[in-house]
């Protein structure tokens, strides 16, 4: 092996995955497929070149290329699902993915006005399953196994995603998950969550202290000397200003 070259190396980190919306939630669940079931050598097949454009030419008119062709798409072509069970088997030893599924949902349209209404008057309810969802991830509690019923997180989203997400988009596909993973993901159980008692010594004594009992500091001590003398100097000069002969300034 020459020193240029280096072994790849798989990492394997797991852990709590908090995720924002419908879309995040696809985009993480495909990530976690591929990730685990696509060998490091895969290389994902070439899209199908594009059809020219038929146009209808003119009696001995010549069609001239063109001496630019696109731009490719960068992106690579998403592995489809039903190619999942022919991949190879993942690793024995995968991490556990523990989710946290927060609801993103953005409603646009005139139409959609009361809705957007009534979604605004009652939006401590939606803070309240958000904070619960967070405060689950944050103090670590309970988890539970992964469900049928869990690729349903998110569902009514769809409906008001903008029209701009195609019906053949990669969004729009139905959400799958490998059953060779599947036993390493989790999800977040919130659960009740009791007020941290407060231990630390109280500063100030048991017994009710009187105000004439409490003896000023050095630093009140001068600050009221101060106020004296300024108020001492304001009171001489006053007293000897010459009046304005031409009454009120």
């Amino acid at each position: 092996m020459k020193g240029s070259e280096l072994p790849t190396v798989r990492e394997l980190e797991g852990g709590d995955v908090v995720i924002v919306g419908r879309n995040t939630f696809k985009e993480v669940v495909r990530g976690i497929n591929e990730g685990y079931l696509l060998p490091l050598d895969y290389e994902p097949p070439a899209p199908p070149p594009p059809e020219p454009p038929k146009e209808d030419l003119k009696d001995g008119a010549e069609k001239k290329e063109d001496p630019q062709p696109p731009p490719k798409d960068p992106a690579l072509p998403p592995i489809p699902v039903s190619e999942y069970s022919s991949l190879p088997d993942p690793p024995n030893s995968l991490p556990e993915y523990i989710f946290t599924y927060i609801p993103s949902l953005h409603i646009l349209g005139f139409r959609n006005t009361p809705r957007r209404i009534y979604r605004f008057l009652t939006r401590r309810y939606v803070a309240d399953e958000i904070c619960e969802q967070v405060v689950a991830c944050i103090l670590e509690q309970e988890k539970r196994e992964w469900t049928d019923e869990d690729i349903q997180h998110g569902q009514g989203e769809e409906r008001f995603w903008p029209k701009v997400v195609k019906p053949d988009a990669e969004w729009r596909e139905s959400l799958y998950l490998d059953p060779r993973i599947r036993p390493t993901l989790f999800w977040r159980v919130p659960s009740e969550v009791h007020e941290i008692p407060d231990y630390r010594e109280a500063s100030a004594p048991e017994e009710a202290t009187k105000v004439e009992d409490l003896q000023p500091t050095e630093e009140e001590i001068e600050r009221d000397r101060r106020l004296r003398e300024q108020a001492a100097l304001t009171s001489m000069a006053n007293r000897y200003t010459i009046p304005y002969p031409f009454g009120r300034r």
